[in-house]
């Protein structure tokens, strides 16, 4: 014999309507057990539930029963970035944090020199969120401080008003070498600054490239006779970033604009602008 699905004698019988009840509960436990187990699970309940429970809301709605049911609230997993640790994934997650970052191949004065301007120019919180370069300033040779001090752009690392960085939010990779230019001690400093900011709303975002934004600075100081630094070149290449702000002079994430035709500060190989090996990208990431 053959029923309609309204007329099925199980979705007549209340001790079956019982016992489907049961099982569908049991599958909800089980299902977010196994969302917690997995970072990245999917966002709905498997199907296997839903038919489930759908049979059981059907039967309890034909039996006149459907008020006295009050299911558990299911909480879907979390699917947004992960900000506890926010270089997860990304190249720069095994690098060094902040200062760590820049050391000095051997105890050479001219190298401590530049890692301490390093230090000044993009890693001071002053400097990134207050933009006052006075540290910074004081290192440069008095010539080279007239050049800068009305400019910054360049020159050092200034977070877009209104952005802050998480917790531990800077990862450094790069390297110092030592040599001669113009007949002064030269140091060439080339290192990938990484800086992670704090999003308003962690679960709108899905990659954590999102809030991950860096900055490849390639320069050479000259040690003058009065003891100061002279920055005689300076290359830099900024890649996941805002590119509005950029232009401005400033460092944002990409999720403080919206992605403009054209580019969002992200190109193909990832790793490869994540790295202070090899020349400088050319590659004009806004554009």
């Amino acid at each position: 014999m053959q029923y309609d699905l309204e007329d099925h004698p199980d979705l007549n019988d209340a001790a079956w309507i019982r016992r489907a009840n049961r099982r569908a509960k049991r599958e909800i436990r089980k299902q977010r057990r196994r969302a917690r187990m997995r970072r990245h699970s999917g966002k709905v309940v498997s199907a296997i539930a839903l038919i489930v429970i759908g049979a059981v809301l059907f039967g309890l709605y034909r039996a006149g029963k459907f008020g006295e049911v009050s299911l558990p609230e299911a909480q879907l997993p979390y699917t947004g970035v992960n900000v506890a640790v926010p270089f997860a994934g990304t190249p720069a997650e095994q690098w060094a944090d902040g200062e760590k970052g820049i050391v000095a191949p051997d105890a050479t004065p001219a190298f401590e020199q530049v890692r301490q301007a390093l230090i000044a120019s993009r890693l001071d919180p002053v400097m990134l969120s207050e933009h006052k370069p006075d540290r910074f300033l004081a290192m440069l040779s008095p010539k080279m401080r007239e050049r800068v001090v009305n400019d910054l752009r360049g020159w050092a690392t200034r977070l877009k008003q209104g952005t802050k960085l998480l917790p531990n939010g800077i990862k450094v990779s790069g390297k110092m070498t030592l040599g001669e230019k113009d007949g002064y001690p030269a140091v060439t400093a080339d290192y990938v600054f990484a800086y992670a900011f704090e999003p308003p709303d962690p679960k709108k975002l899905v990659n954590q490239m999102e809030m991950v934004a860096s900055t490849r600075q390639q320069a050479t100081y000259l040690i003058m006779p009065d003891g100061g630094l002279w920055l005689s070149k300076l290359d830099n290449f900024h890649y996941s970033i805002a590119c509005k702000a950029a232009k401005e002079g400033f460092l944002a994430p990409q999720f403080t604009e919206p992605v403009a035709p054209g580019g969002n500060g992200v190109l193909d190989d990832e790793k490869k602008y994540f790295s202070a090996e090899g020349a400088m990208p050319t590659e004009n990431t806004c554009d």
